[in-house]
């Protein structure tokens, strides 16, 4: 599907529900979609967080003489 624009007269197609949820000609808009990460993605996500808490943490206690 190609990009587009929106003019003036397009936004007589977005509404707002009752709900509070956003519509464009009458179908729901998707704001969010939610992302579910597998097993072995959270354990890499998390050495990774790790791994970058650490590699910052060293050098501030290397200038503090902590180790």
């Amino acid at each position: 599907m190609a990009r587009g624009g929106i003019s003036w007269n397009d936004l007589e197609h977005l509404e707002v529900g009752d709900d509070g949820r956003l519509y464009w000609k009458g179908e729901a808009v998707i704001l969010e979609k939610r992302l579910r990460l597998e097993r072995y993605q959270i354990v890499l996500a998390t050495l990774a967080t790790a791994g970058t808490v650490l590699s910052g943490v060293h050098p501030f206690g290397s200038s503090f003489g902590w180790w």
